[in-house]
């Protein structure tokens, strides 16, 4: 600095002089019978620092507004006018606006809901037509990208956008990395992701389940035995020395004794391992663990070995926290299934209305379950629906039915088809290409078939004492709609 040169405003780098980021509100599809489709989104609006809802768009339909790959919802099952947006105070209305369509909207597939901006942050699912299932969400401005990598972490979530990014900045160095998340997440899939893209990628990644080690045999299997070390025992050389030069992914860390943390501690260090009755060795090892456990706070893992893993941790957010991505997964799972065990098959969705509406309705359910085993039970799940779907496929029509023609639909596909719809009339007339008016004039005459019209309180009262007020649980006792319940609760409830 010269002499009599002012002095410089110092930079403000404190929380308070950020600018507070904008939510944009998108509308992100999870499932299209055109698969390419999947994981496009288009914004629908901002919500500004003041709290301000402001759309840019008040009608969505079949032709317009266009989404991120430059089309429109393009089914023609949908009408021009499916859906309307409105804003207000403290939220958005959203309606069905449809004349022939038809639109659902959340957990209980309404024709219209009022949101406040706090269920936006969290999403809801719409539905257009029979085949064609969005997340609507508030989420902040990312310039969301689909990623759809067979042997990668696919996504187009905020959530998903972030484990990507970590991925790359793990890929770049050596550091340790420390994976979090609830099992069946992906933790394994993002370690062999950091391995392929860095420095080692030409090297061995070693994978060891913490969990399935015997604590007698842990030692030696980490880190190598020598002959003699006691009786019968032959030289081995451990996992660390497989991996040498290469990558160690330890799963399940939170399972290592404490006995042995204190000599993973020193290989983390000091890149030393010491053999079982044998001589320290030096080895050259990146690190990965990961775990579903919560170690901040357990009194048998050192402080000191949870510090030094995690030099980059990547937590890793459950499926239900990203179900923009359900779509997308779906369609990476096919990709991998196609080649081994049950395949999803989800291509058969483009020629065939019954199995678009079927993995459609499969979709609309999964972005309201909880998962507690992510994507390892979405694959488990979907590949139960393939299955069904074969199986029900051998006993329909081979042709799709039309409303010419709907006295070739036998009552009893007409029951199984409203069993597959979840007892919803609208979607069972859709799925057979029959009127609503034709589908209940037909159940007049199928006595198995009972609508919510037909069915006393005292019926609906003995269900609840049965499996309790559980809307799918009830729905399946009384074989009638999740949203015909509901409507039908709420009505006693306000008659007492």
């Amino acid at each position: 600095m010269q002499p009599g040169e002012k002095t410089r405003a110092p930079l403000r780098t404190g929380d308070v002089d950020q600018p507070t980021e904008s939510l944009q509100l998108m509308l992100t599809v999870v499932f299209h019978p055109e698969l390419d489709r999947i994981g496009a989104s288009m914004k629908l609006g901002t919500l500004d620092a003041s709290g301000t809802l402001r759309l840019v768009a008040s009608v969505i339909g079949r032709n317009a507004p266009l989404f991120s790959d430059g089309l429109a919802l393009s089914e023609p099952h949908i009408s021009r006018r499916a859906m309307g947006l409105k804003q207000h105070p403290r939220g958005l209305d959203v309606s069905d606006i449809s004349t022939q369509s038809h639109t659902q909207v959340g957990r209980d597939k309404s024709s219209s809901m009022s949101l406040a901006h706090s269920e936006l942050s969290s999403g809801v699912a719409v539905r257009f037509g029979h085949a064609v299932v969005c997340w609507l969400r508030l989420v902040p401005e990312t310039g969301l990208t689909p990623v759809l990598d067979a042997g990668g972490f696919a996504g187009v979530s905020p959530e998903a956008k972030s484990v990507r990014r970590l991925i790359d900045v793990a890929a770049r160095c050596n550091l340790p990395v420390l994976l979090r998340g609830e099992s069946g997440v992906g933790k394994e899939v993002v370690a062999r992701l950091i391995h392929k893209r860095g420095a080692r990628a030409g090297k061995r990644l070693v994978c060891v389940n913490m969990a399935a080690l015997p604590e007698s045999l842990i030692d030696t299997a980490l880190f190598g035995v020598a002959r003699g070390a006691y009786t019968g025992a032959e030289k081995r050389s451990g996992y660390f020395v497989d991996a040498d030069e290469g990558t160690l992914f330890l799963d399940e860390i939170g399972d290592l004794p404490a006995s042995l943390q204190p000599k993973l501690l020193r290989a983390l260090q000091e890149g030393e391992v010491q053999v079982v009755g044998g001589k320290s060795t030096t080895v050259d090892v990146r690190i990965i663990a990961a775990t579903d456990a919560h170690l901040d706070n357990r009194v048998d893992f050192k402080n000191a070995l949870l510090q030094r893993l995690s030099g980059i941790t990547i937590k890793i957010p459950p499926l239900s926290h990203r179900c923009e991505d359900v779509g997308l997964l779906l369609l990476s799972l096919d990709a991998e299934t196609a080649k081994h065990s049950v395949a999803l098959n989800l291509s058969a969705a483009r020629e065939s209305h019954y199995i678009a509406a079927a993995w459609a309705s499969f979709c609309f359910s999964a972005l309201y379950k909880a998962w507690p085993g992510n994507v390892r039970e979405l694959l488990l799940a979907a590949q139960r629906n393939a299955l069904d779907l074969d199986a029900k496929r051998v006993r329909r029509p081979t042709t799709e039915p039309t409303k010419t023609k709907p006295l070739k639909i036998t009552d009893r596909q007409l029951v199984e088809a409203h069993e597959a719809a979840n007892y919803e009339v609208a979607e069972t007339a859709r799925r057979l290409g029959l009127s609503r008016q034709a589908i209940y004039r037909r159940f007049r005459h199928i006595a198995s078939v009972k609508l919510m019209g037909q069915l006393a309180d005292r019926d609906i009262r003995q269900a609840i004492a049965d499996v309790g007020k559980d809307l799918d649980a009830l729905s399946r006792r009384l074989k009638v709609s999740r949203s015909a319940i509901a409507q039908r609760l709420r009505s006693m409830s306000a008659g007492k």
